[in-house]
């Protein structure tokens, strides 16, 4: 291992959240484990953030060499469709809503092109690809292969992972795991342990290119 080899991670808590079955919002908090529920709906959000603030005082940027999604043994669903999970590593702050809709609704998220009707609806219309460093989606449904199966153990049916690995000079890196789910009937949701890991490295620019690097991160932050 090089002297400037580096593995970022995040640790995620698991959370368990529950309703009557006509509710339309989660009302059983008890349980969420520092996660957020969004109003209006049943997606629910953990966030949290790399501090990179020692190594950008020694002028150094970091470089993800790729990402890694690591989870507990399983997810549940009591009465539910399936749901989307989403995990986002970004050098801007995330707007939790914004993702919400554009994932929701928009066939996209952030760093991709969205529908029209986001940017009309006043959400962000995008994401500028490069300050998504990395993110991964995974579709889940209830595991048919179970029978019964009555505390809805899921089975994932897709993964899929986007963002820019772009190098960073960021005193912060933000952090999102966004659980959506896909009916409103749900009773009981439960949510793994999870953690986030960037390998990488981490150098020191030459000068200007430092300050060039830091000059655009500061353009891309004021755009969000």
């Amino acid at each position: 291992m090089a002297d400037n080899d580096r593995t970022l991670r995040i640790e995620i808590p698991p959370a368990q959240f529950g309703k009557a079955v006509d509710d339309p919002e989660w009302t059983l908090l008890e349980s969420s484990n520092g996660w957020l529920p969004l109003p209006g709906s049943l997606g629910i959000y953990w966030k949290g953030s790399i501090d990179l603030s020692g190594y950008a005082r020694d002028s150094k940027t970091f470089y993800p060499a790729g990402g890694v999604v690591q989870e507990g043994p399983y997810s549940f669903e009591v009465g539910g469709s399936g749901s989307i999970v989403y995990y986002v590593v970004s050098s801007v702050p995330l707007n939790a809503q914004t993702i919400f809709f554009q994932l929701g609704s928009a066939l996209a998220g952030p760093g991709f092109i969205n529908l029209d009707a986001v940017a009309q609806l006043g959400y962000s219309a995008s994401q500028n690809w490069e300050t998504t460093i990395f993110a991964e989606s995974q579709m889940l449904v209830t595991n048919q292969n179970i029978a019964p199966n009555p505390f809805g153990i899921q089975q994932r049916l897709e993964r899929n992972q986007s963002g820019s690995l772009a190098p960073t000079a960021a005193e912060v890196l933000y952090c999102m795991k966004m659980v959506i789910p896909l009916a409103v009937d749900q009773t009981t949701i439960g949510i793994p342990a999870s953690r986030i890991i960037l390998p990488g490295s981490m150098n020191q620019e030459p000068e200007l290119e430092y300050m060039m690097r830091l000059s655009r991160s500061v353009e891309l932050a004021n755009q969000v």
